[in-house]
C-alpha cells in the first residue's frame, strides 16, 4: 500500500512539473496544437538582406517582409501610399512626399524624413538598383521637416512611383546602416526596417527566421514567426509540404504541379509573371560580339520543340524580349524563329566561323535551365558549336554574370516594377552592365538612346512607339534569344489562408495564417 501511495505521489509530482513547463500556452492564450510559425520552403538563399545590396528574387522574397517603401501595389495592382501618407506632384519633375507619423523601425526609433533622404540617396548610388532611381536628381533630395521629403527628377519620368515600390527603394534606419558599414545586410546584426516582420536569425544556405514586429504601425502579422527553409532540390521541397514540414513551397517543378493538383490536402497556385527566360550572350566577348553568330545560334535551336519538353505545359514559348504581361510589349505579334540548320551554318560562315567553335553555357542549379542548356548543347553540335555546361549555385552564378566571366548563359529577368522601363532599361542599357541587370554587357549607343527617350516620354502613344522600335531592334540584333514566358508556381497546405500571388515572384506574408486543425 505504501508503495502504491508513493507511486501516486510521484505521478502527481510529474504532472505538476509538466503543467508548469506548458505554462507558455496558457499565458499567450494559445490553444493546444496552435501553429505560430509559418514555414516556407524556397529553392535559393538570399544573397543579401540589404535592399540596395542585391536585386535578385530569392533575396526579395525575404526583404519585403522586413522593409517597406513609400508606396506599394495593392491587390488590384494599383499604386498606393505605404510609408508615404500622400504626395504632391508639384510639376512634371518635382515631387513632395508626406510621411506617416509614428512609424517605428525594428530598433524602436521613429522613422523620420532624414532616414528617407538617406535611403533614397543610397538607392541612387547602389550598383544593383541605381538604374531604378537614376532619374532622380540626387542633390535635390531633402527634408523640409521631420515628415516631409521632396526631390526633383532630372527629366519627366512617368515610372518614378513604380520605381519607389521596388525593394531597392526600401526605407532604412540611417543610424543602423551607418553603424554597420559595409557589413550591413550580411547577418542578423543591425538589419532594421519598418516591416511587419523582423529578422531573428540567418543561417546561410540553411534557414532564415523572422518574428512578428509587435510595434508595427498597421495591422500586425497573423503569424508570430516565419521561417524560410532553403531546399534546392525541388522533390525535397514537395516532400516537406506533403509531410507537414512546410506550409508553403515556391518554385515547383512542372512534374510536381500535377501531384499537387491531385492531392486533396494541398492547393496549387499559378500566376503569369512579368518575366522572360532567355539564352543570353556576353556581347563583349568574341564570337558573341558578332550579331551573325547570335542569329546563327537562334536558328540552330528548335525552341518550339524544346520548351514544351522542358516545361510540360507550364507557360508558353517566348518570341520577344519583353513579356506580353507588360505594357507596350509586342510579344503577341511575334513568333519564335523556326529552326533552320542550313541558315545557321551560312551565318556562321559569314561571321568567320565555318567550322563552329567551342564555348560554354553557364546556369544555376534550377532543373529546367539545366535541361534547356543540355538540349541546346545537343542542337548546337549540329552546326559545329561545342558547348560545355557550367552549373553553379545561385550566388556563384550571379558573381559570374556581374563580372563578365560568362560566354552564353541561361537566366530569367522579371520586371522590377509594372513599368516597362524596369524591364528593358536594366537589361539593355549600357549604364546597367553587370550588377544593374545588363548581363549581356551590351554597349550600344542606339539602344541607349531609345531607352533614354522612352523613359522620359510623357505622351503614351509616342512612348509606346519608342518601346516597339526598341523591342524590334533587340530581336533584329538577337541580343537575347527569348525562350520562355513562365507561370509562377506556389503550393500551399489547405490549412493556409490569406496567401496572395503577384507577378513579381515575391510575396508579402503578413496576411497569411495557418488554421488550427
Amino acid at each position: 500500500m505504501k508503495k502504491f501511495i508513493s507511486l501516486i505521489l510521484a505521478l502527481a509530482l510529474v504532472m505538476t512539473v509538466l503543467t508548469g513547463c506548458g505554462g507558455g500556452n496558457k499565458s499567450t492564450g494559445e490553444k493546444k496544437g496552435d501553429k505560430d510559425t509559418l514555414v516556407i520552403a524556397n529553392d535559393s538563399d538570399a544573397i543579401s538582406l540589404d535592399p540596395m545590396g542585391t536585386n535578385d528574387n530569392a533575396s526579395s522574397k525575404v526583404l519585403v517582409q522586413i522593409y517597406e517603401g513609400l508606396f506599394e501595389l495593392n491587390d488590384k495592382a494599383e499604386e498606393v501610399p505605404l510609408l508615404a501618407e500622400s504626395y504632391d506632384k508639384v510639376s512634371d519633375t518635382e515631387y513632395v512626399f508626406h510621411l506617416r507619423k509614428g512609424v517605428k523601425f525594428h530598433n524602436g526609433d521613429e522613422m523620420k524624413a532624414s532616414d528617407v533622404v538617406f535611403s533614397l540617396k543610397r538607392a541612387c548610388e547602389a550598383p544593383n538598383v541605381k538604374h531604378l532611381f537614376n532619374t532622380i536628381d540626387e542633390d535635390s533630395i531633402k527634408a523640409d521637416d521631420d515628415y516631409t521629403v521632396r526631390f526633383n527628377l532630372k527629366f519627366p519620368y512617368p515610372g518614378i512611383i513604380a520605381s519607389l515600390m521596388h525593394p531597392g527603394g526600401s526605407i532604412l534606419c540611417q543610424k543602423e546602416v551607418e553603424a554597420a558599414g559595409d557589413s550591413y545586410g550580411t547577418s542578423t546584426d543591425k538589419v532594421c526596417g519598418t516591416g511587419p516582420f523582423k529578422l531573428d536569425e540567418w543561417s546561410k544556405a540553411n534557414a532564415i527566421k523572422l518574428s512578428r514586429n509587435e510595434d508595427y504601425y498597421g495591422e500586425k502579422a497573423k503569424m508570430a514567426k516565419v521561417e524560410y527553409k532553403i531546399i534546392p532540390e525541388p522533390t525535397n521541397r514537395l516532400v516537406e509540404l506533403q509531410t507537414g514540414g512546410a506550409d508553403i513551397i515556391y518554385e515547383l517543378q512542372p512534374l510536381d504541379v500535377e501531384k499537387v493538383e491531385k492531392d486533396e490536402n494541398l492547393v496549387m497556385l499559378k500566376s503569369a509573371d512579368y518575366g522572360t527566360t532567355y539564352l543570353g550572350f556576353n556581347t563583349q566577348k568574341a564570337p558573341f560580339d558578332n550579331p551573325k553568330v547570335r542569329q546563327a545560334i537562334a536558328y540552330a535551336i528548335d525552341m518550339e520543340d524544346l520548351i514544351p519538353k522542358v516545361w510540360l505545359g507550364l507557360g508558353t514559348t517566348a518570341s520577344n524580349s519583353m513579356p506580353p504581361t507588360l505594357k507596350y510589349s509586342i510579344g503577341g505579334e511575334t513568333k519564335a524563329k523556326t529552326r533552320d540548320i542550313e541558315k545557321a551554318k551560312a551565318l556562321l560562315a559569314e561571321a568567320g566561323y565555318p567550322n563552329g567553335f567551342d564555348t560554354t553555357i553557364s546556369t544555376n542549379e534550377r532543373k529546367q535551365r539545366v535541361d534547356m542548356a543540355t538540349i541546346i548543347k545537343e542542337q548546337l553540335k549540329e552546326v559545329g558549336i561545342n558547348v560545355t555546361i557550367n552549373v553553379m549555385e545561385w550566388s556563384a552564378f550571379n558573381d559570374v554574370l556581374k563580372n563578365a566571366k560568362q560566354d552564353m548563359f541561361e537566366i530569367a529577368w522579371i520586371s522590377d516594377t509594372p513599368d516597362p522601363d524596369a524591364f528593358l532599361f536594366p537589361c539593355f542599357h549600357s549604364s546597367a552592365k553587370g550588377e544593374g541587370g545588363n548581363y549581356c554587357w551590351l554597349e550600344d549607343p542606339e539602344m541607349d538612346k531609345m531607352l533614354d527617350d522612352a523613359r522620359q516620354e510623357l505622351d503614351e502613344t509616342k512612348r509606346g512607339e519608342i518601346y516597339r522600335k526598341a523591342q524590334e531592334y533587340i530581336l533584329d540584333n538577337q541580343i537575347w534569344i527569348p525562350e520562355y514566358w513562365s507561370e509562377l508556381t506556389v503550393a500551399t497546405s489547405k490549412n493556409v489562408e490569406g496567401f496572395e500571388m503577384n507577378s513579381f515572384g515575391f510575396y508579402k506574408l503578413n496576411k497569411v495564417e495557418v488554421k488550427t486543425k
